[in-house]
């Protein structure tokens, strides 16, 4: 598959699994009052929290730095595989859609309707050529009479 359908077919899964999640979103937000009052406490010893944060945040981003380039490589695998995953899947399921689509009647209606539509077209064109064609030979004609009667 190239990269492009790829990519396309990840952009029509996306977008398939975003109204999937939309559909189940009013049961999460009744959730939500519960999850916040069940968090009201950390939100109380923020203030505390926040007093001692100089003084570490100095050690950390020392410590931080020392080890920060194996961190990332160690830290980012996981994650880089996993969106690669999710984008192959998420083509997968693009890919899946648009071949559902493809095969379903209205498609197949249509896209006959277009090739007869083409065809009509052609001919039609096919006419209009012939015709031209005609006009401008008897128009050649009428004026050479013209010219035959008046000269």
């Amino acid at each position: 598959m190239s990269t492009a359908k790829k990519a396309l077919y990840a952009a029509v899964g996306a977008g398939d699994l975003a109204l999937e999640q939309a559909r189940s979103l009013p049961k999460r937000v009744t959730t939500l009052p519960t999850q916040l009052r069940s968090s009201a406490g950390d939100i109380r010893e923020l203030p505390t929290k926040a007093a001692s944060l100089p003084g570490e945040a100095r050690q950390r981003v020392r410590t931080a730095y020392k080890t920060t380039s194996t961190r990332v490589e160690k830290l980012t695998a996981k994650p880089r595989k996993r969106a690669t995953k999710q984008f192959t899947d998420l083509a997968k399921r693009g890919e899946k859609l648009v071949k559902k689509v493809q095969r379903s009647g209205p498609t197949k209606r249509a896209i006959e309707q277009t090739k007869a539509a083409r065809s009509r077209v052609k001919a039609a064109a096919t006419s209009v050529r012939k015709a031209a064609k005609a006009d401008a030979t008897a128009v050649g004609a009428a004026a050479e009479t013209v010219v035959e009667q008046t000269g």
